[in-house]
């Protein structure tokens, strides 16, 4: 192998198989390109190729969804009318496609449904 990117791979050198070393994290780094050269035993001078390969690390749900202010507080008139938007709050994710999607729902508080929150928006 002629790059292992940074260590990451390795390469059984009688198979060609690419091997991981290390434990891969796609919010440090996302692809990973190595070298590969192939060689035979050629008299009086062995011949080579090389190939490059581009790894794509794929997410995976790992980070959770991070409020943007983990402590919130609203106030409201009494006479304030039903539908009246009293907060809206924030979250987001280090993950990527599906497993950055995020849902809200009021978990303890809201026994007498008062109020309500939409699940995609926040609001």
């Amino acid at each position: 192998m002629a790059d292992s990117a940074g260590g990451f791979f390795s390469i059984d050198k009688f198979t060609g198989i690419v091997i991981l070393e290390h434990t891969l994290d796609r919010e440090v780094q996302s692809t990973h390109h190595i070298t590969v050269c192939a060689s035979d035993h050629g008299s009086p001078l062995p011949l080579f190729s090389l190939v490059n390969i581009t790894v794509t690390v794929l997410d995976i749900n790992d980070n959770p969804p991070v409020f943007e202010r983990r402590d919130q507080l609203a106030s409201v008139s009494e006479s304030a009318g039903v539908g009246t938007e009293v907060l809206r709050v924030n979250a987001s994710s280090k993950d990527i496609g599906t497993n950055a999607e995020i849902f809200y729902s009021i978990r303890s508080g809201n026994e007498h449904k008062k109020f309500y929150i939409d699940p995609l928006t926040g609001k």
